[in-house]
């Protein structure tokens, strides 16, 4: 700006300019930052202000503005700075990829104002969103219950003196299983069918993961009924093993649980955005259950070659040189888990590499556990507070939506009503010319009939 010639350039680079001795120059930004900037160009090198809690995206825009490069940057700031602006530009992207999906969710479950859509709109709310009314918390409680009950009842079918093809000392309570199993089939069958009936959208609803695992529920139960009837007529001969398969699928219904508690579908989203740190500690963990399962493996399979006696007996043991590689896979994920396994190492290689390897166990899950909690906190915070926020968004968005279709409607209204009215032709505005015209011939009339009464 000193070596500037003409008001327009100085201008291009401030947003005003005072001449004088000295010159005053005006930037139109937040003093706050300034320090930093100033104290850059006193002692060459760039720090953060002291204290300054700003936005990681305002700090940069402020670095553009001066035309900083944010590179320089001292490395004691540079490792506070990096990281914010990482998790600044997530966040603005997460949040603008939220706004989309609401608006778009907005348009889906708009049913209209006819009657119809009132009623399918009343439903799906009460089905899919408990937080809406009583009525919809009222009936996620009541299909949680079922839940419960239907767990309950497998859980009792397991004992043996409950199962249907022993003989019970008490048929009474097998009945009652059975019929309380039929009638919590019947219950979400027809919740999953009134579901998919009220849906906005019937193909984005088939293939939802929460009602991909409703119907992997029903499923089993039919299959069961059609089983049977296929083994009564001797088809397949080997039914029994899949009916209890089947039966044992019907514990996916406690999946159900899912889509009625916001803080297990922040889990799951919280899963799936630290999936690299749990990456990362399944990849420690997996190499490291490799390199000790094959150094035990080798130990116990190569050094193993003395023999020794059974005590109290003439035969020879050589249970050492048996370990198979999966057998000391096994052994090593149950000794880095510190769970134990019944089978140990018998040769002195062998025993120094169980050693180590309890110790790096001990090591490997105790050191990047806490990256791993502190990022899984961060997220299911996030995603908690994201929850909330975007339900006060869906019920505004929701609100505009209506007040926008209302003024619509009552401008449509309007405009009809306008049109319906009968045009009228404007009045007659007479000129000059006419009115002495007028004049001229009403003079005329008068005229002839003095001149007729005279003549009488």
């Amino acid at each position: 700006m000193i070596g500037s010639d003409n008001l327009d350039e100085i201008l291009g680079l401030c947003d005003e300019y005072t001449p004088g001795n000295p010159a005053e120059y005006f930037f139109d930004r937040n003093p706050v930052g300034f320090s930093a900037v100033l104290d850059m160009y006193r002692t060459g090198h760039f720090h953060l202000p002291e204290g300054a809690n700003a936005c990681a995206l305002v700090i940069r825009a402020t670095l553009e503005y001066w035309e900083i490069d944010e590179l320089i940057m001292e490395p004691c700031c540079a490792l506070k700075y990096y990281p914010d602006i990482e998790t600044c530009v997530q966040e603005k992207d997460g949040d603008r990829i939220e706004k989309e999906k609401e608006i778009a969710l907005a348009l889906e479950e708009d049913f209209g104002d006819s009657t119809l859509g009132q009623i399918r709109s009343w439903l799906w709310d009460t089905m899919e969103y408990p937080e809406k009314s009583s009525a919809a918390q009222f009936f996620a409680i009541f299909s949680l219950s079922v839940v419960f009950i239907s767990t309950f009842t497998f859980v009792m079918s397991t004992f043996e003196e409950f199962q249907e093809d022993a003989k019970s000392e008490y048929p009474n309570f097998v009945a009652a299983l059975d019929i309380i199993d039929i009638v919590v089939i019947i219950y979400f069958t027809l919740e999953y069918l009134l579901r998919l009936l009220i849906s906005p959208v019937k193909k984005k609803f088939v293939i939802d993961p929460m009602n991909l695992v409703d119907l992997s529920t029903l499923i089993p139960f039919y299959l069961a009924i059609i089983l049977e009837e296929l083994e009564d007529y001797e088809i397949i001969g080997k039914a029994g093993k899949i009916l209890r398969l089947l039966k044992v699928m019907r514990m996916l219904r406690i999946y159900k649980l899912f889509r009625h508690f916001a803080g297990l579908q922040s889990l799951l989203y919280t899963l799936q955005q630290a999936y690299q740190e749990l990456g990362l500690l399944l990849h420690i963990v997996g190499v490291a259950i490799m390199i000790f399962s094959s150094l035990v493996y080798l130990g116990e399979q190569e050094f193993g070659t003395y023999e020794k006696f059974i005590p109290n007996t003439n035969l020879l043991d050589k249970s050492n040189n048996t370990w198979t590689y999966i057998e000391c896979f096994w052994w090593s994920l149950m000794t880095i888990t510190t769970v134990g396994y019944d089978v140990n190492p018998t040769t002195l290689f062998g025993k120094v590499v169980g050693g180590f390897c309890a110790v790096v166990g001990v090591f490997t899950l105790t050191l990047p556990i806490p990256i791993v909690v502190n990022s899984f906190a961060g997220f299911y915070k996030n995603r908690l507070w994201r929850n909330e926020v975007n339900q006060k968004r869906r019920e505004r968005t929701r609100v505009d939506a209506d007040n926008a279709r209302k003024l619509f409607q009552d401008q449509a209204k309007f405009l009809i009503a306008t049109l319906s009215v009968p045009l009228q032709a404007p009045p007659t505005v007479e000129t000059p010319l006419q009115q002495q015209c007028e004049q001229e011939q009403t003079y005329q009339e008068e005229s002839t009939r003095l001149r007729e009464d005279n003549d009488g």
